[in-house]
């Protein structure tokens, strides 16, 4: 029997690609956190796969308006400045 081989990897065996995969984003990124903090290095690279396969469609950061364009000012001649 593989008992003790359960029973040290506690909450840990849980997890899969497919349970994991059901999550949200920030979800996903939580539990990598708290997987890394726990040094659960199998859950942490579960989360970076999944990470890894969905489209980054996300609001990172808000876009920058662009400037409105300026007036160009004619050059005067420095004949007429005179």
């Amino acid at each position: 029997m593989n008992t003790r081989n359960n029973l040290t990897r506690g909450r840990a065996a849980l997890w899969t690609k497919d349970k994991i995969d059901l999550l949200t984003t920030p979800e996903v990124r939580n539990l990598h956190a708290n997987a890394e903090r726990l040094l659960e290095t199998e859950i942490a690279a579960l989360c970076i796969e999944v990470l890894g396969a969905r489209p980054r469609t996300g609001v990172t950061a808000p876009a920058k308006p662009e400037a409105a364009p300026r007036a160009k000012r004619a050059k005067v001649k420095q004949e007429q400045a005179a």
